[in-house]
C-alpha cells in the first residue's frame, strides 16, 4: 500500500535508499579477486625498466610518461603517452609472478583517454 509514500521523512528516505544500495553492493564483495598486476606509472621514468617498447618493426612510436592536456593531480595523473600521430605503437610488461586462473575469470582493465580530434582512427 502506497498511500502514505509521501508521509515518509526525507530522512527515513535517504535511510531506505542508503540501506538498499548497501544491500545491493553485498554481492559484489564476494566476486572480488586478487590483483595480479597493477601499474601507476608514479615513479618517474622506472617504468621504462619494467615495460618493453617492441622493436619488432622499426617505424613503430614510442611511449612517454606525461600528464596529457587535461588532468586532476599533475603528478599523480601521470601515464604512458604515445608521442607521434599516425604511428603503430606496441608495448609490454611481465606479470610481476606467476599465477593460475584455471576455473576463474581472468578480466583485464585499462584506461585510454583520446586527446585528438581524430576522424579516422585507421
Amino acid at each position: 500500500d502506497f498511500t502514505n509514500f509521501n508521509k515518509i521523512s526525507s530522512k527515513s528516505l535517504t535511510m531506505i535508499v542508503t540501506c538498499l544500495s548497501l544491500i545491493a553492493l553485498l554481492p559484489i564483495s564476494s566476486i572480488l579477486g586478487d590483483v595480479i598486476f597493477s601499474e601507476r606509472f608514479d615513479d618517474g621514468e622506472a617504468w621504462t625498466s619494467r615495460w618493453i617498447q617492441s622493436e619488432h618493426k622499426s617505424d613503430y612510436g614510442k611511449f612517454v610518461l606525461q600528464t596529457g592536456k587535461y588532468f586532476n593531480d599533475e603528478e599523480a595523473d601521470k601515464g604512458i603517452k604515445t608521442s607521434e600521430d599516425a604511428r603503430f605503437y606496441s608495448i609490454s610488461s611481465k606479470f610481476p609472478a606467476a599465477f593460475d586462473n584455471k576455473g576463474k575469470d581472468l578480466i583485464f582493465q585499462f584506461s585510454v583517454k583520446h586527446e585528438q580530434n581524430i576522424d579516422c582512427g585507421g
